[in-house]
């Protein structure tokens, strides 16, 4: 198990001339204060120093602020600065191991200390990439700005991937072992490469075209393999070339059928509205009296009032809007298409006009022009061979990695796991003081919606079954954090058993930070008290501390200068 530790925190605020140095206890942590003492700064800014910017502003802060934050993990020692928007990494010799200003960059390097090997969904793009720092501290950190309510919003920075808290939960509580996401990122890098020699592939294929363009291809070769083979490559493919045929010929179909299913809609929501303008029209006229003109019934008030189609004649005018649009663009399309089609017979034409060269007498003239031809294509023969050779290693890579994930994927391990998490949530809820849910549909992901003053104590039962399974499956141990309990104000019988939960029930594997407007009144290995109202750091700590930072800050300051970012 992989071992996270905090140990201390530095805040140096130049403009203010004030600096704080806060040290932690390796297991239990009550951070306690009133509001406006710095307990949610302290706080955030141990994550943000880490690369993990928390939800939510922090008033009257110095957000030019140098913070550094010292860390362990399994025993050995780490500090991490924060100066002018670039990151620091120092060892325990207080040499720099790598520097950087760019958040991807800094999360490959936490990566690479924390061993956090987790792959996720680009957002945007739907590729695998490696989680950052704010999806490695999701599930350990309750905020206060963002973590009470039914969403994920601690960390705005995990919004960049596509839904990661699904993979983020699996990873951490062992539902996918550690080989599991190492194997995936080797099937990642093997499905990139596989895509580049695709790529190249398909650059080829098309000089190859250009250039059968400008070289003959007909008349006879001198070595009569080379003639065997190329004709054999060339009715390869036209049988290439007819299947792709069939298939556009089929998408020209479909799209004909599309446009004229829209062009009918179109006919009969039109229908529709110039019975209603006749409507309309009839009605306008005013009368004192309307008489229907299937039951004779006399009505004293203007049917106008009470049109209640009205609406459905915008939303239809609106839908016949759409269909245009629509239709615009299938049309669009449906030119490409035949346009497809027109090139694909082109080539079909020329090619066959090819072998049907072949079958004729052959002339020395053919010959002298082709042999250039010959030796070209020769190349590109040879090459594309090679490639597809390479995309069969990769294929056959994949598939195999594709196997081995299959393995890592233990069923029965995944229940137990399940299990775990919902036997946890259960016992959390009973002891806040909650009513008991059907946990046999729970899921880890079915993070609960609870309104009220009840909503915040679910979160917390919910946050810890998580912590639990972690606990007996996962191979981490990181910090957990809570700011603050006492949520949607907690009545005197259930703010006692909120603050006796975080102080006793939570996993005694992992180091505890709670931060609380009051006492627990429960032991806690350490209690740091805040009592300067917006005045977290001190203008009496600030000369010691400035110079213990000097050194760390030229260090960046003489990188940065060099050019030298994002070593490691």
């Amino acid at each position: 198990m992989k071992n996270f530790v905090l140990e201390k925190i530095y805040l140096l605020s130049l403009k203010e001339r004030k600096a704080r140095e806060i040290e932690f206890h390796p297991r239990t942590n009550l951070i306690v204060g009133k509001n406006h003492t710095g307990k949610s700064s302290l706080i955030k800014n141990i994550f943000k120093t880490l690369g993990a910017t928390p939800q939510g502003k922090l008033r009257k802060w110095d957000e030019g602020a140098i913070t550094g934050v010292k860390f362990r993990v399994d025993g050995e020692l780490y500090f991490s600065l924060l100066f002018r928007g670039y990151r620091a990494l120092f060892d325990s010799e207080d040499e720099m191991m790598a520097l950087s200003g760019d958040h991807k960059d800094w999360s490959r390097i936490f990566a690479d200390v924390t061993g956090f090997n987790l792959l996720v969904n680009d957002k945007n793009q739907l590729d695998a990439v490696a989680a950052d720092p704010a999806c490695f501290f999701l599930p350990f950190y309750v905020d206060q700005d963002g973590s009470w309510q039914s969403g994920w919003e601690t960390f705005p920075a995990s919004k960049r991937f596509k839904a990661p808290q699904k993979a983020i939960l699996e990873y951490f509580t062992g539902i996918k072992p550690f080989k599991w996401y190492e194997l995936s990122a080797l099937k990642a890098r093997t499905q990139s490469v596989l895509s580049e020699i695709k790529a190249e592939k398909k650059f080829l294929d098309r000089a190859r075209s250009r250039l059968e363009v400008s070289l003959p291809m007909t008349g006879p070769k001198i070595d009569p393999s080379n003639f065997e083979i190329e004709v054999d490559q060339l009715t390869e493919e036209v049988s290439r070339l007819n299947s792709s045929q069939e298939d556009l010929r089929k998408v020209i179909v479909r799209e004909r059928e599309m446009i004229s299913s829209i062009k009918r809609q179109i006919a009969l929501s039109q229908d529709a509205l110039r019975a209603y303008d006749g409507d309309v029209s009839y009605l306008e006229k005013g009368r004192d009296k309307l008489i229907c003109p299937v039951c004779d019934a006399e009505h004293d008030e203007n049917f106008l009032d009470l049109f209640s189609y009205a609406e459905d004649a915008r939303i239809l005018r609106d839908l016949v809007g759409q269909l245009y649009r629509d239709l615009d663009l299938l049309n669009s399309e449906h030119v490409k298409t035949n346009g497809k089609l027109s090139d694909l017979e082109a080539n079909y034409k020329r090619i066959s006009e090819i072998l049907v060269s072949k079958k004729g007498e052959m002339k020395f003239s053919d010959v002298v022009n082709s042999m250039s031809a010959e030796h070209a294509f020769n190349a590109f023969s040879k090459e594309s061979v090679e490639l597809e050779r390479k995309i069969s290693d990769s294929l056959s890579e994949i598939d195999s990695l594709d196997e081995r994930l299959k393995e890592l994927t233990d069923k029965d391990r995944s229940k137990r796991i399940i299990n775990k998490f919902r036997e946890s949530y259960s016992s959390a809820l009973v002891s806040l003081n909650l009513p008991m849910i059907d946990i046999k549909r729970q899921r880890l992901t079915s993070r609960p919606s609870l309104s009220g003053s009840g909503g915040p104590r679910e979160i917390l039962a919910y946050y810890s079954a998580i912590w639990e399974t972690v606990g007996e499956f996962g191979e981490f141990v990181v910090p957990i954090v809570v700011d603050s309990p006492n949520q949607q104000g907690q009545d005197h019988e259930n703010l006692p058993k909120v603050l006796e939960f975080v102080s006793k029930k939570l996993p005694s594997s992992n180091q505890v930070i709670i931060g609380s407007e009051m006492d627990a009144g429960y032991e806690f290995d350490k209690i740091i008290e805040l009592d300067r109202p917006y005045s977290l750091l001190h203008e009496e700590e600030f000369d010691s501390l400035n110079e213990m930072m000097s050194g760390y800050i030229q260090k960046m300051i003489d990188r940065i200068e060099s050019g030298g970012e994002a070593s490691h």
